[in-house]
């Protein structure tokens, strides 16, 4: 009796099954880092808090290299409170959970949130601001930032984003705790602080 065939058909059912299972543990894995992520940048990546930016529909490339870049230090930790609707917790910061992550998690997530829609926050803005802010964005700041923000080019959707998170990652460019190309420094340098106070107010504006 030829003992070799079932012994081979096994090896190869024992190998698929490896194969499935890897595959199933990757996805569980994958939608609980979703699910963490979720619980501070809100349902399917809209954030419903000022100080937490909305990441759905946010390029692919751009969420990944940020994940890299808070693993690597190059943007500032600061321990966050969790949202209330989060439950009680010890504060976090983003370096603590990019940490855990692997390079097939940072473009996962990245691929996962870019399919995701944008929604602009609803929130209150300056109308004159928002005039200036407007001219000053298709000037300096549309090549990177298309149809007045509204789209991803060389940079992040930035209309419709919370304007306190604008305010607190443009300070931490300018101070340089966030490293940024330079491009986006040197026309921040140029900027006075009117001048980024209106951009922002114009980014808010757009609902």
């Amino acid at each position: 009796m030829n003992r070799k065939k079932p012994m081979k058909c096994a090896r190869w059912s024992l190998l698929f099954l490896l194969i499935f299972l890897s595959g199933q543990a990757a996805a569980d894995g994958l939608e609980a880092r979703i699910a963490g992520c979720n619980e501070c940048h809100g349902p399917l990546g809209v954030s419903n808090w000022n100080k937490v930016p909305t990441i759905a529909g946010q390029p692919p490339a751009y969420i990944s290299a940020s994940l890299r870049s808070y693993q690597q230090w190059d943007r500032p930790c600061v321990k966050t409170d969790y949202p209330e609707e989060a439950g009680k917790r010890p504060p976090t910061d983003m370096c603590k959970i990019s940490e855990e992550l692997t390079d097939e998690e940072f473009d996962a997530l990245g691929a996962y949130y870019a399919a995701q829609a944008f929604v602009a926050a609803n929130q209150p803005f300056d109308v004159a601001q928002a005039e200036i802010g407007g001219d000053l964005h298709e000037i300096h700041c549309e090549t990177c930032h298309a149809m007045g923000g509204t789209i991803s080019a060389r940079g992040p959707i930035l209309a419709g984003q919370w304007a306190p998170y604008l305010r607190t990652a443009i300070a931490q460019a300018l101070s340089g705790e966030h490293l940024v190309p330079p491009v986006m420094e040197d026309r921040l340098t140029d900027f006075s602080t009117e001048d980024i106070e209106a951009l922002v107010n114009f980014y808010a504006s757009q609902q």
